[in-house]
């Protein structure tokens, strides 16, 4: 049984459809109200500017990545270089999003650089996975499957810039339709390098 959509639910989708197509400047308040089917009235019941919106949807979409990263629990027995390997599996979301919501994210970038409020939403995924592959870095070294005469948050640095180099790829090379797989196999390289 489908369920129907919330007039925010609406706007949203709206939203998302009208910035990737036109981008954010673009888009106007009229045209995502009239494209999801509401008055104005609805819109700014539920968000109190275009921006407001905006922010909405990228806290959405950062939310959305850390409940992935975290759906499956990592097993005590498992080999931090093997669940390294596997991890951009969980990312196959990010891979599927990045040719379409690319314009999307540059802009939010863009804005980013000279509004606080966007950029304190634009670092919080970035920082959450510094510290993420931290300590996942640290987890290794412990057990010795990564190399401990290496600083973590070095390594946590070349693990995020690897992954987002490669979701940078996938939303300019749109013919290649395994990302997770090829970032997965750039992965073992890496670890070749920093292994124990």
């Amino acid at each position: 049984m489908q369920t129907k959509k919330t007039s925010r639910e609406k706007i949203l989708q709206s939203a998302v459809e009208l910035f990737m197509e036109d981008g954010y400047e673009a888009a106007s308040v009229n045209d995502i109200c009239k494209n999801a089917g509401v008055s104005k009235g609805s819109f700014y019941h539920y968000f109190e500017t275009k921006q407001a919106l905006f922010l909405t949807l990228m806290e959405n979409w950062s939310s959305l990545t850390m409940q992935t990263v975290l759906s499956e629990p990592i097993s005590p027995e498992s080999k931090v270089g093997d669940v390294l390997v596997q991890m951009p599996y969980r990312f196959e979301i990010a891979f599927t999003a990045a040719p379409k919501g690319f314009p999307m994210l540059v802009d939010f970038w863009r804005r980013a650089m000279h509004e606080p409020e966007i950029w304190k939403t634009a670092v919080e995924p970035y920082r959450y996975f510094m510290g993420f592959f931290k300590q996942f870095v640290e987890t290794g070294q412990t057990d010795g499957s990564i190399r401990s005469d290496v600083e973590s948050g070095k390594l946590s640095r070349l693990l995020v810039a690897a992954a987002m180099g490669y979701l940078l790829q996938a939303a300019f090379d749109q013919e290649e339709a395994d990302w997770a797989g090829l970032t997965s196999e750039g992965l073992k390289v890496l670890l070749e390098g920093i292994g124990g």
